[in-house]
């Protein structure tokens, strides 16, 4: 059941739970300390690319990233969330973030554009 679960969020998107701008991130607690799991979205309006960034201790690590396969950073936060939990950590996740600093899509220079534009 936790598959198919799992499977239909990532299929959507996780539609409804954030938007591609809408950084979001679990924070998992084991007695005092306190482990954080983000999915950083690196461009507005887009769910790629994204980074899975994973800090413990103050150290701040990316596990994974994507820059094609949509929902790979969400499943890969996710499946590591339930990992933490079956290590006895208890995980929630926090607020959605927006960041407005991102690039529109259109924002974004590519080979292509800069081509026309010469």
């Amino acid at each position: 059941m936790y598959k198919a679960s799992l499977a239909i969020l990532v299929g959507l998107g996780m539609t409804g739970l954030a938007s591609a701008s809408d950084n979001y991130s679990y924070t998992c607690t084991h007695a005092k300390q306190e482990r954080k799991i983000d999915v950083i979205y690196l461009q507005r309006e887009s769910s790629v690319p994204c980074e899975v960034r994973y800090t413990k201790d103050d150290q701040e690590e990316t596990l994974w990233n994507a820059s094609y396969t949509e929902g790979y950073c969400e499943e890969k936060a996710s499946e590591f969330m339930k990992k933490q939990e079956a290590w006895g950590w208890n995980c929630a996740m926090d607020q959605l973030q927006t960041d407005d600093s991102l690039p529109e899509d259109t924002e974004i220079n590519t080979p292509e554009s800069n081509k026309s534009e010469q």
